[in-house]
């Protein structure tokens, strides 16, 4: 039996060689376009089919899976969970610097001259603040609502509102302990050498800081207290241990909790200071309506006149003392500014590490249904069958 003869057997191999150079691109031309046709075609027809899947999703479905369509339709985030997060800098540091700058502001407004001197417009700068932070707010309450991403926003609201706050209420606790007494002392006049024994109070009423002469002292004989929680302690001045001359008694020393509850007893102040003394007049009046009844009570134990008291603190050094007021002021402004400054970093830290874990945790577009046991083990709650079965045809 011959095998059917074909055109290269037997031929020279020269013959096929050309042969073959000649037939195979006018043969294989077809074939590649059917092929280079075929890929077009299927790369369509995926994309296609990939664009439409979502489309093709039942209602039901679409909303049952709203994270599926949207691994398949929209771009990854950086906050999405299971990445790693890189965070702008930026940002970091005007949450540190910009609630610990609104706090220096409503700080330093409320604690120093102007708020004595022009309060009506150190309200007015300290309500801008609480507007700009409103306008914050509404950004923040938009953010939420319309970005998918999480932003400072909400942070930066909240951290401004708390130092904004915190800034005012402690500057006017600075303002009212030492800026109010100090300005009020220098709104009124000083006087100097003055003869408690002599001058009448209604002479001095606008008196801030008095200095007495040589001989001034106090009557600790005379001194008596009214207690009401505290012990509101007054002693009269008299010169060299004698009478006034018109027998009012005008000059009054006072302190809290410096005397006896139930004698004569005052020690208040520089009461065993034995230079020239001076006195501070009290301002505050709240503590003068307590003075003013200790008075009254002395008045009728001791049997004397005080019909104009005015009220001062004994001091050796009243100048002094005063300025160490204003001092003050400016001791505790930069205090609750260092304070605040380390509060704000601490702050700003304890966000950047909540920001940070969210790269931490379990990816959202983690196939909980695979990794489930019961699901690994031949489905929801069924045990894996290892058996083997026959099949009759």
């Amino acid at each position: 039996c011959q095998p059917p003869h074909h055109p290269w057997v037997g031929r020279p191999s020269r013959f096929r060689s050309s042969q073959v150079e000649n037939l195979l691109p006018n043969q294989l031309l077809p074939v590649s376009l059917w092929a280079a046709f075929i890929a077009f075609s299927l790369c369509i027809v995926s994309g296609i089919a990939e664009s439409q899947c979502l489309e093709a999703m039942e209602p039901g479905y679409s909303e049952d899976a709203p994270l599926l369509k949207a691994k398949l339709g929209s771009q990854r985030s950086v906050f999405v969970p299971g990445h790693r997060i890189r965070m702008n800098v930026v940002p970091m540091f005007l949450n540190v610097f910009v609630p610990w700058g609104v706090f220096i502001f409503c700080c330093g407004i409320s604690s120093f001259w102007i708020m004595y001197a022009h309060p009506g417009v150190a309200w007015l700068c300290i309500c801008s603040v609480f507007g700009i932070w409103t306008w914050m707010a509404a950004m923040a309450l938009w953010a939420r609502r319309y970005e998918a991403d999480p932003t400072w926003f909400t942070y930066t609201a909240l951290v401004v509102l708390i130092f904004a706050i915190a800034g005012t209420v402690t500057g006017l606790g600075n303002f009212k302990a030492f800026s109010k007494p100090y300005f009020d002392i220098r709104d009124l006049k000083v006087v100097h050498d003055l003869d408690a024994s002599i001058v009448p109070g209604k002479n001095v009423m606008d008196g801030g800081i008095f200095g007495f002469s040589s001989g001034n002292q106090l009557d600790g004989l005379r001194s008596w207290h009214f207690r009401l929680k505290t012990n509101y302690c007054v002693a009269p001045i008299i010169t060299n241990g004698t009478a006034p001359v018109s027998q009012e008694y005008s000059y009054w020393a006072v302190g809290k909790d410096c005397c006896s509850h139930s004698s004569s007893d005052f020690r208040c102040g520089a009461w065993g200071y034995s230079g020239t003394p001076g006195g501070i007049r009290v301002v505050n009046e709240g503590d003068l309506k307590y003075y003013r009844l200790a008075v009254q009570q002395a008045e009728s134990l001791y049997n004397i006149m005080a019909p104009n008291p005015i009220f001062v603190t004994w001091s050796s050094e009243p100048f002094i003392e005063v300025e160490s007021w204003n001092q003050q002021v400016f001791k505790n402004y930069l205090f609750l500014a260092a304070m605040s400054l380390i509060c704000s970093i601490f702050l700003m830290s304890c966000a950047t590490c909540s920001f940070a874990f969210l790269g931490r945790s379990r990816s959202a577009y983690a196939t909980q249904m695979l990794d489930d046991p019961s699901y690994q083990q031949g489905g929801y709650g069924k045990p894996m069958d290892y058996t083997t079965r026959a099949y009759s045809a």
